[in-house]
């Protein structure tokens, strides 16, 4: 909202006398607060509510391995920075009056709406480069390296809002006293949506980064979706803040841009982990079979090729298993030294010299998905998990 002039009068008798004058001032239509604003609230706040049942489901059955696999952490984390994104986008984007606490403008769209919707975008960040890590580079999700990227976007987000904070508020946002609304000049709306913009600029790169991940794991089609919501929600929103500056004013558009965020944020938390969670309640060992049988046939080979070096001539690359990126656990290595192991695609012989082989047994004619789930059930999950371990998936 472009900053606005002095008044004559400091108070109104009424609501209906401010609205009347900030008409005659802005030349424009204005709506007041009312119930539709506070059922926008409301049905904000359902989103969130549904999508927290989701998340209450998750981490209950979190050992179910395709829901172990979403990083549950990271994506609660992203669910309290929407959480918070929402809280400062009703104040800011006009549902309620800006009296008391509210008028606190400065607090409410630095420190709570604009922080909290970087910190969501960086989250999705984080996301995208452990599965960089873990695919791409062959590398594993720990260690400075791994978390300077997602440290240096936090701090970087922090400096610009004490930045910010410390500015005067003719040049970023205030408190508009006479009228009873927050003021915010066009620069530093610009460069707020800028900054944004290039959060999901490194979405889209790293998504594409990832388009050739194992089927298992392939989350690039989950990716695309929440980018195509992402991209939606930012042309959104610089459309409504490049035509009507002062949207709040009007309901359409501050409803618009409220639950506009709101159905942004539940949905791309809902593709990360809806599937896996209502799979785990309605056919939980079915779809942890097949998922365990894609694992084994689609990831595991080009997992073993690409982390441990094992071919069929394994003299070699055995000595190297130690100092791979990712090193096996010690249940693991156990089992290693036994003088056969069973594995869902290989058979692992080690002879009297300590020589190493692998062998690849031969295809069986059964090709079909049921009859390949029946030949693989009857392997340890144990070990199976363990060799999800391996890919330090989060």
């Amino acid at each position: 909202m472009a900053t606005v002039g002095a008044v004559r009068s400091s108070e109104f008798d009424s609501e209906e006398q401010r609205i009347q004058y900030l008409e005659n001032l802005f030349d424009m239509r204005i709506n007041p607060i009312d119930n539709v604003d506070t059922a926008v609230i409301a049905v904000g706040s359902a989103m969130f509510g549904v999508t927290f049942l989701f998340l209450v489901v998750a981490w209950l059955k979190r050992n179910f391995r395709p829901i172990r696999a979403k990083n549950l952490p990271l994506t609660t984390a992203l669910f309290i920075a929407g959480v918070l994104w929402f809280v400062g986008d009703i104040p800011m984007n006009g549902h309620v009056l800006l009296k008391g606490s509210f008028s606190n403008c400065k607090e409410w769209n630095i420190w709570v709406r604009v922080l909290f919707c970087f910190v969501y975008t960086t989250a999705l960040i984080s996301r995208c480069y452990a599965l960089d890590r873990v695919f791409i580079q062959n590398r594993p999700t720990h260690g400075l390296i791994y978390y300077l990227p997602t440290v240096l976007l936090l701090a970087f987000v922090l400096v610009y809002s004490i930045v910010t904070e410390a500015m005067s508020s003719k040049l970023t946002i205030g408190y508009a006293k006479e009228l009873e609304l927050c003021s915010t000049t066009e620069g530093y709306v610009y460069v707020t949506l800028s900054l944004l913009w290039v959060n999901w600029l490194i979405i889209i790169f790293m998504m594409i980064r990832l388009r050739n991940i194992q089927s298992t794991f392939n989350e690039f089609y989950e990716f695309l979706f929440i980018c195509a919501f992402g991209i939606a929600a930012m042309i959104k929103t610089n459309v409504v803040h490049y035509t009507h500056p002062k949207y709040p004013l009007v309901r359409g558009y501050r409803i618009a841009e409220t639950l506009g965020d709101a159905f942004v944020i539940n949905a791309i938390i809902l593709i990360i982990i809806a599937y896996p969670v209502v799979m785990s309640m309605w056919q939980p060992h079915e779809y942890e079979h097949k998922w365990l049988l894609r694992l084994r046939t689609d990831g595991l080979q080009n997992m073993y090729d690409a982390n441990m070096n094992i071919r069929e001539d394994f003299s070699q690359s055995y000595a190297r298993m130690n100092t791979s990126v990712n090193q096996p656990t010690k249940k693991m290595a156990h089992t290693i030294a036994n003088p056969f192991i069973d594995m869902p695609e290989y058979a692992l012989h080690v002879d009297q010299n300590g020589m190493a082989t692998l062998r690849v047994p031969e295809p069986n004619s059964p090709t079909d998905e049921s009859t390949a789930i029946s030949r693989y059930s009857g392997h340890s999950m144990i070990t199976v998990d363990e060799y999800e371990k391996f890919r330090h998936i989060l």
